[in-house]
């Protein structure tokens, strides 16, 4: 909604069924027309066409250009979903020139809380801003025993840096930290996915031939260009 339509709704409505949106994008003078699919919380990634069909929360899925993975930083059990349904992901479909982005979504949870623990603590631990922790931030902290607001910023610093590893180092994926509810860089979560897309796009245009058309929608866009900030 953020990222479409500029909205966000303060009444928080978990996601119960497949949302459609289809925005359009231009990025590097390429014109996309997206569609962006936003599901539910889904058993099991589709293994193969017949469980793609069989529910409506599945069609789609395997055929889909590009991935977004979103887990909640202030949970850490949502971060082992998304990681149990890449493992899936992986094991389904061939994943070669396929971008995924991993997003932790929510950061405005972990500042404020970690302010809040700062200044109870008497000591300013706002050090839990970027918050990639999938999730050390509620489980960890909750967790943890005693120790003051510095026991849990170590905690969730630590929880914050295996999951950044994790996902760059080992998964070498794109991770962006954002707040929907805020708007904190959720263009930036939509600006990273279509540079992907847009590489692998040019690469296999540039081996083909141009048509006429398509050399006026470049024209076209050459004279009337929009950024993605």
């Amino acid at each position: 909604h953020q990222f479409v339509w500029n909205d966000f709704s303060e009444e928080y409505l978990p996601t119960d069924r497949k949302h459609t949106y289809y925005p359009s994008v231009i990025i590097n003078e390429h014109l996309y027309e997206l569609k962006i699919s936003d599901i539910p919380v889904i058993p099991y990634f589709p293994v193969n066409s017949y469980y793609e069909w069989t529910d409506y929360r599945f069609y789609g899925l395997r055929s889909a250009t590009a991935y977004v993975l979103v887990f909640d930083l202030s949970n850490a059990d949502t971060f082992q979903y998304i990681r149990t349904l890449r493992d899936q992901m992986l094991e389904s479909r061939d994943m070669r020139n396929v971008p995924l982005l991993v997003v932790g979504n929510k950061q405005d949870l972990i500042v404020s809380s970690s302010t809040t623990g700062g200044a109870a603590g008497g000591n300013g631990g706002a050090g839990s801003s970027g918050a990639s922790g999938s999730g050390g931030a509620t489980v960890a902290i909750a967790g943890s025993s005693g120790g003051g607001a510095s026991g849990k910023d170590v905690e969730y610093r630590e929880k914050r840096r295996d999951i950044v590893n994790l996902v760059k180092k080992h998964w070498k994926c794109t991770y962006i930290e954002c707040s929907a509810k805020y708007n904190w860089r959720v263009v930036a979560v939509f600006k990273e996915l279509m540079k992907a897309v847009d590489s692998l796009e040019t690469g296999q245009t540039n081996k083909e031939v141009c048509s006429p058309m398509m050399d006026n929608i470049h024209d076209a866009l050459d004279r009337n260009k929009c950024s993605i900030l």
